[in-house]
């Protein structure tokens, strides 16, 4: 099976280098490809990313105009034909095997998430207090506002199968941080099983989410992504049976 891996990124020159070569050493067969999605990127960014391509051609850099993670992750999802399709985040919190983890789990179902929330999880490194407080207020408002069940909505490590990436583009708004919510909660109302997978995750340095004020905006978000879902209806689909396909392997 295909998997197209895409890693959004703005202004990045100072951590893709190091993610590029992580998953492409980890990743090394042609079933895997990285579609490197620039969000209006201003820095080195873009020539790093041609290097890398010139040497592998699985490595594909794609321009934006200033669009937002999610909208950058939604044009380019849309563009892709892989069998799977995922996305993770430029700084290599989500260590190659575990995105390749999620892949698998992914082909038994319609999709996978990883998970920092459960039991099993790894996170060796610690993250700030504050953003861990604020991160267990948001996850908390996303499970009672918009009744799901998940964990962890925000990891930045996530994978769909083609068709229900397909199914579900068109019913996307969200283009900020609250595109994650907002996959999810379509994949529940679309009757999709979507799994939490726990995860090794390791905080890096020169995160650009801010505990304080981007906590405010994405609380903001979150009310008005479900005002506008009230308001629209939450359309429920039929589910299917799950088509059980061969899992996706790294190749060393």
């Amino acid at each position: 099976m295909q998997l197209d891996i895409v890693i959004p990124a703005h202004n990045e020159e100072e951590r893709i280098d190091r993610t590029l070569h992580a998953y492409r050493d980890a990743c090394r067969g042609a079933d895997v490809a990285f579609l490197v999605a620039l969000d209006d990127c201003s820095d080195g960014t873009a020539a790093i990313v041609d290097a890398h391509a010139r040497d592998d051609d699985r490595v594909r850099r794609i321009d934006y105009p200033k669009l937002g993670k999610g909208g950058v992750i939604a044009e380019t999802f849309a563009r892709s034909g892989a069998d799977l399709v995922g996305f993770v985040d430029a700084d290599c919190a989500t260590p190659p095997r575990e995105l390749l983890r999620l892949a698998e789990a992914a082909s038994r179902t319609d999709g996978a998430i990883a998970c920092r929330r459960h039991p099993a999880a790894m996170l060796p490194a610690r993250r700030p207090f504050a953003r861990q407080i604020t991160s267990a207020g948001f996850a908390f408002g996303v499970r009672r506002l918009m009744a799901m069940p998940f964990r962890d909505t925000q990891c930045g490590a996530k994978v769909l199968r083609r068709d229900v990436v397909e199914a579900l583009l068109p019913r996307l708004a969200a283009r900020d941080l609250l595109f994650d919510v907002d996959l999810l909660a379509a994949s529940r109302d679309g009757g999709f099983d979507v799994v939490e997978v726990p995860t090794i995750w390791v905080d890096q340095a020169g995160s650009r989410v801010s505990a304080m004020s981007d906590s405010r905006r994405m609380a903001a978000s979150l009310v008005r992504l479900w005002m506008r879902r009230r308001m629209r209806g939450a359309p429920v689909g039929v589910r299917r049976p799950i088509d059980r396909r061969e899992g996706v392997h790294a190749r060393s």
